[in-house]
C-alpha cells in the first residue's frame, strides 16, 4: 500500500470509525466463528449453534450483539430465525484472516 494510500485511509475519520466498530463486534472468538459459518449463505439459530459449540443462551448473545450493531441480519421463517451477514466488509475481514492465519 502506498504512502498516500495510507495517509488517506488514517485522515478519513469517518472509515476509521466504521473499521474500528466493525473489528470491535468481531473481535470475539464465537463471534467470529458465526461469520465463518454464516458466510455467504444464511443459517438458523439451531445450525449456528451446533457449528459453533456452544450454548443457546451465548450464542444468542452474540447474535444480538452482531444483529443491534448491524453485522448481521435475520428472518422469521414459521418458528425458525435465519441469520445472514449483512455487513460485506465482515465477509471481507474473514477472507483477509483466513489468508493470512489458514
Amino acid at each position: 500500500m502506498s504512502n498516500l494510500a495510507v495517509n488517506t485511509l488514517i485522515n478519513n475519520d469517518e472509515e476509521i470509525h466504521k473499521a474500528a466498530e466493525l473489528l470491535k463486534v468481531l473481535s470475539h472468538p464465537i463471534r467470529l466463528k458465526i461469520i465463518c459459518q454464516l458466510g455467504h449463505a444464511e443459517k438458523t439459530v439451531q445450525q449456528l449453534i451446533d457449528s459453533v459449540g456452544s450454548t443457546q443462551s451465548n450464542v444468542s448473545q452474540h447474535l444480538a450483539i452482531m444483529r443491534n450493531n448491524k453485522v448481521l441480519q435475520y428472518r422469521k421463517n414459521a418458528t425458525q430465525v435465519l441469520y445472514s451477514v449483512s455487513e460485506k466488509a465482515a465477509i471481507d475481514l474473514v477472507q483477509l484472516l483466513k489468508k493470512i492465519y489458514c
